[in-house]
């Protein structure tokens, strides 16, 4: 893997990797429709979803929660639906920047600044729910093709250079306080004044914040574009059942 480039700022930029690990991964689903038995307990379970309480147990009582493919189907399982993870998360992640442009709760108990600081220590704990990620996906890399030569520990030391602020943030959050900002302050200081003539400013101090955190996000995420990229490409070139 290469992490020289991985910093840097990637919107606009094709992500090619990305496009190929995707459909690699739909080829991979749809070879495991032929596996004995996952087709007919994949419709069962959506039944059992969408009606559980009409549907009768089977004969002996017990519908398997989990399929237990073979060893070696199963750890190419583990690779398969932790690279979703990944996209998954990064996704969420993305999502921040609707969740800073719109404030639902007009009328209601929650105010701008505390609207604003949950949503920026959701944000920030990405970073440490994606890395935990990322480590755990090179695991099961590892479990596919032991002998593979990818420098997982100069992944994670970069990824960790990069978001060092981000995780730093969340570090905070989770272990001393909750996350303050001049900027988060100034949205609460003029609110708390709305009524003396101050909504105008405290509108305008809003506004303000929230389109730098939806550029913040916006950067943030092509960065992390670019990790999933490279983490692609590895998988790729490591991982022989997802040829195309």
């Amino acid at each position: 893997m290469q992490s020289s480039e991985l910093g840097k700022h990637s919107e606009g930029i094709e992500l090619t990797n990305c496009r190929q690990m995707s459909n690699a991964v739909v080829v991979w689903i749809k070879c495991l429709e032929s596996y004995p038995g996952w087709r007919e307990w994949k419709h069962e379970r959506i039944k059992r979803t969408l009606l559980a309480e009409d549907l009768p147990l089977p004969e002996n009582g017990i519908f398997k929660e989990e399929f237990v493919f073979s060893d070696d189907v199963e750890r190419q399982h583990a690779v398969v639906f932790q690279y979703l993870g990944l996209e998954q998360t990064i996704n969420s992640l993305k999502d921040c920047e609707f969740y800073f442009r719109r404030y639902p709760f007009r009328g209601l108990p929650i105010s701008r600044s505390a609207h604003v600081t949950n949503i920026c220590e959701m944000y920030f704990g990405r970073f440490y729910e994606l890395k935990e990620r990322f480590k755990k996906y090179f695991k099961a890399i590892t479990a596919v093709a032991p002998h593979h030569a990818l420098e997982i520990g100069l992944f994670i030391k970069t990824f960790d250079k990069v978001f060092d602020a981000e995780l730093r943030e969340r570090n905070s959050i989770h272990h001393h306080a909750r996350f303050e900002d001049s900027s988060i302050d100034r949205v609460f200081l003029t609110g708390s004044i709305t009524d003396k003539g101050w909504e105008r400013e405290h509108n305008n101090a809003y506004r303000k914040l929230a389109r730098e955190w939806v550029e913040r996000v916006r950067q943030r995420g092509a960065v992390l574009d670019r990790f999933l990229d490279e983490t692609a490409k590895a998988t790729l070139e490591t991982c022989s059942f997802l040829k195309l």
